[in-house]
């Protein structure tokens, strides 16, 4: 309608034309045009009553509520003060009362209905006194007998709790450097980086299931809406259906109009649940507390029996997989079991834990050493290469091999501000594994994880993280009295020298190594090493005789 064709009409009609509207708009479920048009009538005749009303019931519906809450009060103000002073327009009391719940202000919810009942008689007063009733209930629920063993039993929660909002109101933005300078320590560097702690996983679960709990206890199938929700919003499941870089306004519109709905679901379940919380919940579906504490027992040993189960069916697998030979599949399903699944678990439902993180990560060492074998044609392969050939490592290209870039010949260009995706992976791949090193609770565990970033330096030819990462392997292994850890770890110095071709600091690490293997009496090992002593013994034999060769023609030529 045009703003002309509005003006034109007397302010009665426009009254009566923009109430029925949004009475219309209201039964259609669009509560926004139907506010509009409220507001307009509401414009045309302040005094009317019934459209600050149903103003109040529109904005209340669309999830508006301290909106609906002035249009409620307006309403009063109105009755109060034009209409008749001794009396109270009872829709809006009832409204204001209402909406005074919904938006947690218990105390004025309280005072609104005790306020309200004398105005009122009747079935109206059975309506006031009902709300009463439900304060006193929530104020029962939330502050009754239950709330003082509740309290306590969580004591330790709240400490944490409490800790985590302090840290979270002073969260530092600014980049490394600044910190520094401030507190006067040393930054050599100064990158522009900002430091984000991220919780761990087993945080992240305990907060993925209390949220599921509480979901299926006060919203019942809702819940599964708000998990769809969730799987949309940055960081879930689906977010890459959302967030598209082809449509970045139209993702950027969808994204929030996702983070409205899941703030608005969110703060209604907050409310439910501080009304009436997870406690008296309990106390209401148990009954007494031996039979609260005998369902947590129960739940407790079927969470113990499945994780053992699972468990088990890990290490069949892990043996699958070390019978078949593939190595790298087993390090990466290692891996993902002792961070997603091992990390989760607590001592309540898993105490046999270190017995089990022993068994996989050894069963990995073994594995590792199975693959050091004496090829059949080492003697056929150069003297040079043997080495490598022993300990599986990388032979060096020939001269012919280096592509010369030449002009002209596109295909031997290679653009300098290409990125390196190798080069990226493996810091990927290393930043993942110092992540995990700090939540890592036993020796044996580190050990493992250090191996796995020898393997990732020794891979990129980072011969000196790889010797610095392997000195930490022996440390982890002396801790947790692993000679098979500990070998490994000398035998990454020895890998590391080998490739490097570093002879005289090979023979001393080859020592080390014919020390540590006495341990495991395995002969195939003790061969291996022994092989290698008598390769590098050779190489240094004919690099001396190469060395006198050439002062000998040296002298000669002199």
């Amino acid at each position: 309608m045009s703003s002309k064709l509005e003006l034109s009409w007397p302010e009665e009609c426009q009254h009566v034309i923009f109430r029925e509207l949004g009475t219309h708009y209201i039964r259609q479920g669009q509560y926004t045009v139907a506010t509009s048009n409220f507001a307009k009538a509401s414009k045309a005749n302040p005094g009317a009553v019934e459209c600050h009303y149903r103003r109040s019931v529109a904005q209340f519906r669309n999830s508006e509520l301290k909106d609906a809450l002035a249009s409620a009060r307006a309403g009063l103000a109105v009755e109060r003060d034009e209409l008749d002073l001794r009396g109270r327009d009872f829709d809006c009391s009832l409204q204001e009362c209402k909406t005074a719940f919904e938006l947690d202000q218990l105390e004025e919810h309280v005072k609104v209905a005790s306020n309200s009942s004398p105005a009122f008689g009747g079935h109206r007063l059975k309506d006031i006194q009902a709300e009463i009733r439900l304060a006193h209930r929530n104020y029962e629920n939330a502050l009754g007998d239950r709330a003082g063993p509740c309290l306590y039993q969580q004591r330790n929660r709240l400490k944490k709790i409490a800790v985590e909002r302090e840290a979270a109101a002073h969260v530092e933005t600014r980049p490394s450097w600044k910190i520094k300078r401030d507190r006067t320590e040393c930054d050599a560097v100064s990158v522009a980086e900002v430091v984000i702690k991220q919780p761990h996983i087993r945080e992240k679960k305990r907060k993925q299931k209390n949220l599921k709990v509480l979901g299926q206890a006060y919203l019942n199938r809702g819940w599964k809406d708000l998990e769809f929700i969730s799987s949309l919003r940055k960081g879930g499941a689906w977010e890459h259906t959302v967030n598209i870089s082809q449509a970045q306004e139209s993702s950027k519109k969808l994204s929030e109009t996702i983070e409205k709905c899941y703030e608005r679901v969110d703060s209604a379940l907050i409310s439910m649940q501080s009304r009436t919380p997870y406690s008296t919940y309990r106390n209401n579906r148990f009954g007494t507390a031996e039979d609260a504490q005998l369902s947590v027992m129960d739940t407790v040993f079927k969470a113990r029996y499945q994780t053992y189960r699972d468990v088990l069916n890990q290490l069949d697998h892990l043996h699958e997989l070390r019978a078949q030979g593939n190595l790298e599949m087993l390090r990466i399903y290692v891996g993902d079991v002792l961070w997603d699944y091992y990390q989760i678990k607590t001592e309540r439902v898993f105490p046999d834990r270190y017995k089990y993180v022993n068994e996989v990560c050894n069963l990995v060492g073994l594995a590792i050493t199975d693959g050091l074998q004496i090829s059949p044609v080492l003697m056929d392969e150069s003297l040079k290469e043997r080495l490598a050939v022993l300990f599986d490592l990388p032979i060096g290209k020939d001269e012919e091999e280096v592509v010369v870039p030449i002009f002209g010949d596109k295909s031997t260009y290679r653009d300098p501000a290409a990125p390196d995706y190798g080069y990226i992976a493996y810091k990927n791949r290393i930043s993942r594994l110092e992540k995990r090193i700090p939540y890592s609770r036993y020796p044996i565990e580190r050990a493992f994880l250090y191996h796995e970033m020898c393997r990732h330096h020794l891979d990129a030819g980072k011969l000196d993280e790889t010797r610095i990462m392997a000195r930490k392997v022996i440390d982890e292994a002396t801790q947790s009295g692993s000679p098979l850890w500990k070998f490994l770890g000398v035998l990454a110095i020895v890998k590391a020298d080998a490739q490097q071709m570093n002879l005289d600091r090979l023979v001393d690490s080859l020592e080390e190594a014919e020390e540590a293997v006495l341990p495991l009496e395995d002969e195939r090992l003790q061969h291996v090493v022994q092989v290698a002593k008598l390769v590098n013994n050779s190489l240094i034999k004919d690099k001396n005789a190469n060395r006198r060769s050439f002062e000998i023609n040296r002298i000669q030529l002199s």
